[in-house]
């Protein structure tokens, strides 16, 4: 199944494990992006139509995964990038999509990334339709795709023993 409908998994998901070897297509980097709020950790969804998701985005031409995942962390959420703490890698999304009917191998690199607390959504109106700041325990819940899940397990787990 391609998936584009919200609460849908995508075709191919590892479920955050990456294939070794694999040849995709197209490479991605973003991030789960959190704060300290004043009930404890917030993470930053964001919404692009009807899909609520992570912040990610294409690398450029000689651009690391970690320097891609906090320059689409930026421009998508208004985030300032030099306030913006890379803090470790998370699972991986491997997934499937069709395109003009050519079906599209991707890999998006997961990192969690810490936003100062005082720090305003201000998303980029081009690219995303609503940004907003949702506790860290709800974040796994309300994501529309599956394969986000694991990234968000994995920073619940780093940030709650930390």
């Amino acid at each position: 199944m391609i998936a584009s409908a919200p609460g849908a998994d995508r075709a191919g998901t590892l479920g955050g494990m990456v294939r070794a070897g694999r040849r995709h297509d197209e490479v991605s980097a973003g991030g789960v992006v959190v704060r300290r709020g004043p009930e404890g950790w917030e993470v930053c969804l964001i919404r692009v139509g009807t899909a609520w998701s992570l912040p990610k985005g294409n690398l450029d031409q000689g651009e690391t995964p970690e320097q891609a995942a906090l320059r689409e962390i930026s421009e998508e959420t208004g985030l300032p990038g030099d306030r913006l703490v890379l803090r470790g890698e998370l699972p991986a999304s491997e997934y499937m999509y069709r395109r003009q009917g050519r079906l599209v191998s991707k890999i998006v690199h997961h990192y969690l990334v810490e936003a100062p607390a005082d720090a305003p959504l201000r998303p980029d109106p081009r690219e995303v339709d609503e940004a907003e700041w949702v506790p860290l325990a709800e974040a796994a819940s309300r994501v529309s795709y599956k394969d986000l899940r694991a990234a968000l397990q994995e920073a619940h787990r780093r940030l709650e023993s930390s």
